[in-house]
């Protein structure tokens, strides 16, 4: 069962804008910056990458989704969302109306054309300290990257660092940090 979100010990930071120009809100869950976040054992749809870059080191992991994860999102994005409406100066920089707040939003959750929902975040492949750690799901112990997420169950830890800003939209900053991986073996097909 995964575990609910304490409401009441969530708060939106200041914005937040970088030397180039970045802007993002930081997201406080009882006082403290981020908060990880453990949705169980998910199935990577596609291998992750960057949209048209493929020596991208920061990539987008898509994971199905179940119901738990799916209420679990929509409840964090609603939470989000009313903070953001009742002071859009505050978060986003100019007075919008909750209309125009709700239409800038871009949730985590995607739907494709056929119906099928999944839950989008980023990972940093290395090298570095932010590069996301992967876990052999039997030994508990670090191992290399899979080869290939889409034959593997993995278990993330997703951190939920707080808000990214665009001009025209924002949404939820969601990454992976560490993956418990569980490889499934390939059977020849001859």
């Amino acid at each position: 069962m995964m575990p609910s979100i304490e409401f009441s010990k969530l708060k939106l930071g200041e914005l937040q804008v970088q030397a180039k120009g970045a802007k993002h809100i930081p997201l406080f869950y009882n006082g403290e910056q981020q908060f990880k976040w453990h949705p169980g054992a998910l199935q990577v749809l596609w291998q992750p990458k960057a949209f048209n870059d493929p020596t991208a080191t920061r990539v987008s992991i898509c994971f199905q989704t179940t119901p738990e994860v799916e209420n679990y999102i929509h409840a964090l994005e609603s939470w989000v969302l009313d903070q953001v409406k009742a002071n859009p100066q505050m978060y986003l920089g100019h007075a919008l109306t909750p209309d125009k707040v709700e239409a800038m939003f871009t949730s985590a959750l995607k739907t494709s054309e056929k119906g099928y929902t999944h839950l989008r975040a980023k990972m940093n492949l290395g090298p570095g300290k932010m590069a996301c750690k992967v876990w052999d799901a039997e030994t508990r112990k670090p191992r290399p990257h899979p080869e290939d997420w889409t034959i593997c169950q993995v278990c993330p830890a997703i951190s939920i660092r707080g808000l990214w800003i665009m001009s025209k939209d924002f949404g939820l900053i969601l990454e992976m940090q560490d993956a418990l991986v569980s490889e499934a073996a390939q059977l020849c097909p001859f």
